[in-house]
Parts: structure tokens; sequence; C-alpha cells
């Protein structure tokens, strides 16, 4: 079913038509809300959030124009409004955190995986030297805050409040560079 005899059936309210539309643009518009929000749960709500929209507006829908441009200016409109929302820490690290562990191993096959590491790369690189270097052997996985303090001569509450910066410093650069790619 072509863009326009699609939009025709979404306004008429036909059911059969939405479930089309939802099949063919989900999981693009899944790993494109994932790409920018870094969250399998927010990506999640957006694209459920997305064809919500799409159903209660679909009086809207103009068969003029094609339905991926409007999902798509729909998505990333939202993105940008959940990205901006400073107040909500929209940003877990966890989720980006295993493509680094995955790195090593040469796992990361995907496309937006890949942009969304150089982007945490870029963002980690941004750090000063000795947050840099307490974050690394955090997420290593191999070191106790303890164990940190000892190796670089510092007291586990510094490399508690460093650690913690860090990750606030990098969700933040990683929401900043979102929503700059998505402007």
């Amino acid at each position: 079913m072509d863009d326009v005899a699609l939009t025709i059936q979404l306004k008429q309210g036909n059911q059969l038509a939405f479930t089309i539309l939802y099949n063919t643009y989900s999981d693009q518009a899944y790993r494109l809300a994932f790409k920018y929000l870094c969250n399998k749960e927010l990506a999640e709500d957006a694209v459920q959030n997305l064809f919500m929209k799409v159903w209660t507006k679909r009086d809207c829908l103009d068969e003029r124009r094609p339905l991926n441009h409007f999902l798509f200016t729909v998505l990333k409109n939202d993105i940008l409004n959940i990205l901006r929302d400073s107040k909500n820490n929209i940003f877990v690290l966890d989720d980006c955190l295993e493509l680094l562990e995955r790195i090593d191993d040469d796992q990361v096959d995907d496309e937006i995986d890949r942009e969304q590491l150089d982007m945490i790369h870029r963002a980690i690189d941004q750090l000063s030297p000795q947050r840099r270097k307490i974050f690394s052997l955090k997420i290593s996985g191999q070191y106790s805050n303890q164990e940190i303090a000892d190796k670089l001569h510092l007291s586990v509450n510094t490399v508690k409040f460093q650690y913690s910066q860090s990750l606030k410093q990098i969700k933040e650069l990683i929401r900043q560079c979102a929503i700059s790619l998505l402007l």
C-alpha cells in the first residue's frame, strides 16, 4: 500500500492501515530514538508516543506529504523535548557503557552503536586527565573505589566524588551533542 492510500485509510480510522504503518516504521523510529536518547525505555516510550499521536491526529494527515516525513518530524520534536528537559536526567550511562565493554571484543556492528560510542568517547575525552583516569578504572569493573584510591594516591571520597562528577559531565555533554545533531 502506498503512502497516499495508507494515509487515506488512516484518516478513515482503519486499524489495519495503522498496523501496516507501525510495522513499516516502528523499528526505524526506535533506532533513531535510541541513537539520541541512549536509553531503551525512553526510546520505546518515544516510539509509543509517536504512534499514539499519529492515531489521535490522523484527521490532520495530508495524503500529499510522505508519511515518513510526518512521522520523523513528530519523533524528532519529541526527542528534542525530552533532551531539553534538564529536570529529567534522561541519559542512562549504563546503556551506553555496555557498548564500551563490547568494543574491546569487536562486537559493535551496528552503525548506531558506533555513533553512540563516538559520542561517548568524545565526551570522555573532554574530562580532565584525573577524572578520565578514575572513570576508566571504575568502568573497567576491575577495581573498587578503595583500590582506585590506593592506585592513584587519593582518598576514597575523592574517587567517589570525581567519578560522580565525571558521570554528570558525560551525561550533559552527550545531551548537548544529541540536541545539536537533531537541530
